[in-house]
C-alpha cells in the first residue's frame, strides 16, 4: 500500500468535492503549517493531510484540462499544432509540489534542510494557487468611441 493510496477518503471536507480553487488554497494553508514545524512528528501529519488534498488537486486539473485549452484567435491554423493546455504549467507545480511533499514525508535529509524544503514547497504551492486565480479574473476592457462634441 502505497503512502497516497487514499489518503484523501480520511479528510471529510474532500468527500464533498470542493472546487480547485479552495482545494489549491487549502494546499497552500498547510504549506504555510508546515513553515512552522521543526520536528518530523510534527510534520508527517501534515504531509500526509496535504499529500491527500495534492493528490486530489492533481484529480481535478487532469479532469478539467479538456475545458482550458488555449486559443489563438489572431492566426490561423496553417497546420495542426499541439494543443496548449491553460492549466498545463499549474499540473506541472502540483507535479513539484506532490514530489516535495514526498520527499518530506519519507525520506531523511539533514534537518537544516527543512526550512528550504518546506519553503520551497510553500512557493510552489502559492504559484499554483495564483495560476487557479488568474484565469478566473479575466480584464476585460472595454473602449467607447469618442463622441462628437464632448
Amino acid at each position: 500500500m502505497t503512502i497516497e493510496s487514499n489518503n484523501s477518503s480520511l479528510y471529510t471536507e474532500l468527500a464533498c468535492k470542493p472546487d480547485l480553487l479552495a482545494l489549491a488554497e487549502r494546499c497552500n494553508l498547510l504549506t504555510e503549517i508546515l513553515i512552522g514545524c521543526n520536528l518530523l512528528p510534527q510534520l508527517q501529519p501534515i504531509c500526509r493531510c496535504l499529500d491527500a488534498y495534492l493528490s486530489v488537486v492533481k484529480q481535478e486539473l487532469a479532469e478539467s484540462m479538456s475545458d482550458f485549452y488555449v486559443v489563438d484567435l489572431e492566426e490561423e491554423p496553417e497546420e495542426p499544432k499541439k494543443r496548449e493546455w491553460l492549466l498545463e504549467e499549474t499540473e506541472t507545480k502540483c507535479d513539484y509540489c506532490r514530489a516535495l511533499n514526498h520527499v518530506l514525508l519519507v525520506s531523511h535529509f539533514d534537518r537544516d534542510m527543512l526550512p528550504h524544503l518546506t519553503g520551497l514547497l510553500h512557493d510552489i504551492t502559492h504559484a499554483m494557487t495564483e495560476d487557479l486565480v488568474a484565469p478566473f479574473q479575466p480584464q476585460v476592457v472595454i473602449h467607447f468611441p469618442a463622441q462628437p462634441g464632448l
